[in-house]
């Protein structure tokens, strides 16, 4: 997510292999790839050999078109580090996936399993892709899908003093992913690394794209099953005539998804040119992120201006799902969902009632027994 300022008025498991990798910052752990032959394995693993396809702007699952809306759930920090790094962490993977349905969701996204500032974190901790593996496969016994979102390597690369964007580094970190969860039909497609500052020169534009040509192509050689994204996007209004920066990125052969997110008033304006790009394009269009921090109101606007939004957040969410049907786009995920209520929190829960109750009447799916969370996230507190 990108941060803005505000202004008033049970799974088997095949554990990576590692590598060092070399470079500017030390010794680093990197994995090489999960065995081939060793694929995840669920329990129960029993498919019909159905998994997200594309028609043209179309997502479609089973020869059916398919709409995902969903969100992305946030850890808190545990100990000085990602929430992904502790063993308890399916319990509250349980309990988000309960809000998800109670919402009538059919989509998470999974983020930040590494951060910027945790130098001792290591990319091949067990326990994280143990806990990845249960959400994988959970989401598939609850038949709802995945964006199963890699940015957070770019956090641990940073983390280690490297560039996030020197596709080295990627490689044997996608070929591993790639091949690990090649056969879980509940990942509806693949995001790999979002929110790229935009080029300030064509010098600058032709090394971003040919890093997403890099990351786009090698998974899709570990992974043909899935579709792939480049990952979400932001300040696409920076771009120039000679910087056309995320069109070349979306026109990319492996680049199946149009995806982008939308924190501020130019954001939302874009919809409907980037929606119109992914026509011309033949990709389906998905909003990745999109959200509004709690202080500037949940039914009534507080006043307080957002990236030039001056609206409540149930209007602003409401906006952007009325917009986004208007302009087909096939997906919303919300940043994001969880517990938390505080002025300056992004989460959503039963105690914002009036964005939760824009988000359920767009939803995708019937959602459960209502007030159920409400206790849920309560209790918590």
């Amino acid at each position: 997510m990108t941060l803005y300022l505000l202004a008033s008025s049970g799974c088997a498991l095949t554990s990576p292999f590692q590598t060092n990798g070399g470079g500017a910052g030390g010794n680093v752990t990197f994995p090489s790839a999960y065995p081939p032959s060793t694929p995840l394995v669920c329990p129960n693993d029993q498919g019909d050999g159905s998994f997200v396809g594309k028609n043209g702007t179309q997502l479609i699952y089973q020869g059916k078109p398919l709409t995902l809306d969903g969100y992305a759930f946030y850890p808190d920090q545990i100990g000085g580090a990602s929430a992904w790094h502790t063993p308890g962490f399916t319990h509250y993977i349980d309990h988000i996936l309960q809000m998800g349905a109670q919402l009538g969701q059919n989509l998470i996204r999974p983020t930040d399993f590494w951060g910027t500032p945790y130098h001792d974190q290591r990319q091949d901790d067990v326990t994280i892709w143990k806990n990845m593996d249960y959400l994988v496969c959970v989401a598939k016994q609850r038949r709802i899908f995945v964006d199963m979102d890699i940015s957070a390597f770019g956090h641990f690369l940073v983390s280690q003093g490297r560039d996030p964007y020197d596709s080295r580094y990627w490689i044997p970190f996608l070929d591993a992913v790639g091949k690990h969860y090649a056969n879980q039909p509940s990942i509806a497609f693949y995001s790999i690394l979002g929110e790229p500052q935009p080029p300030q020169s064509p010098e600058a534009m032709n090394k971003l794209v040919d890093f997403y040509r890099v990351v786009t192509d090698e998974l899709r050689k570990a992974d043909g099953r899935h579709l792939i994204t480049a990952g979400g996007f932001n300040h696409m209004e920076e771009e120039t005539p000679q910087t056309l920066w995320w069109q070349k990125i979306y026109s990319l052969p492996n680049n199946d998804i149009i995806a982008f997110k939308t924190y501020s008033l130019d954001d939302l304006n874009l919809i409907p040119k980037i929606s119109a790009f992914a026509k011309d394009l033949g990709k389906p269009p998905v909003d990745e992120e999109f959200g509004l921090p709690q202080g500037l109101g949940d039914a009534t606007y507080t006043g307080e201006v957002y990236n030039n939004l001056q609206m409540s957040r149930a209007q602003f969410y409401e906006d952007i799902y009325s917009l986004g049907e208007q302009a087909a786009v096939v997906a919303f995920a919300f940043w994001d969902m969880g517990c938390e209520v505080r002025g300056k929190s992004y989460q959503v829960n039963p105690n914002t009632p009036a964005v939760w109750q824009v988000i359920l009447s767009h939803a995708p799916k019937n959602p459960g027994v209502p007030g159920a969370e409400r206790l849920l996230c309560q209790a918590e507190q």
